[in-house]
C-alpha cells in the first residue's frame, strides 16, 4: 500500500519537478514558455514592484505591493489579454501563503526567525508574467520575525 501512494505521488509530482528543475534556465532563454508565462513586450509598458512588510500586534505582519503599469483585480479569465492585470502570488520560501489582489496583504504571525517572502505578479489566467529577454517581475523582503 505504501509503496502505491509513493507511486501516485511522484507521478503527481512529475510536472513540478520538471518545472523547478527549468526555472535556472528560465534567466538564459530568449522567449518564455507560453504555457507558463505571459511575456510583456518590450514595446509596452514593464511593471515594476517593490514590497514591504509592518508588524503589528493584532494582526501579524502585513505586506504592502506596491506597483507601477499594472492594476491588481480579482476578476480571473482563461486568456488574458490585459497584460498588465492580475494578481499576484505571495511566498514564504517554497511555500505559497497567499494570493493576493489587492496590494496589502495579511500574512499573520510567523514563526520566529528570518524570513524571505516573495512576491511575483500573475496575469488574469494565472500565468506568470515574464519580461521580454527572460526573468519574471518579482520582488523579495526579508522578514525578522521575533
Amino acid at each position: 500500500m505504501l509503496r502505491r501512494v509513493f507511486c501516485i505521488s511522484m507521478l503527481a509530482a512529475a510536472p513540478l519537478i520538471v518545472i523547478c528543475a527549468c526555472l535556472p534556465q528560465i534567466k538564459q532563454v530568449e522567449a518564455l514558455p507560453a504555457q507558463l508565462f505571459v511575456t510583456i513586450p518590450s514595446h509596452h509598458p514593464q511593471p515594476d514592484l517593490r514590497v514591504s512588510s509592518i508588524y503589528n500586534a493584532a494582526d501579524g505582519w502585513r505586506l504592502r505591493i506596491e506597483v507601477e503599469n499594472f492594476v491588481f483585480t480579482d476578476l480571473c479569465v482563461s486568456d488574458a489579454k490585459d497584460l498588465a492585470r492580475g494578481h499576484a502570488h505571495v511566498h514564504l520560501g517554497d511555500i505559497k501563503l497567499a494570493t493576493a489582489y489587492q496590494p496589502d496583504v495579511v500574512l499573520g504571525h510567523l514563526p520566529t526567525g528570518r524570513h524571505q517572502v516573495t512576491v511575483s505578479l500573475r496575469a488574469q489566467d494565472h500565468r506568470v508574467l515574464g519580461r521580454h529577454g527572460g526573468g519574471i517581475f518579482a520582488a523579495t523582503v526579508t522578514i525578522d520575525a521575533l
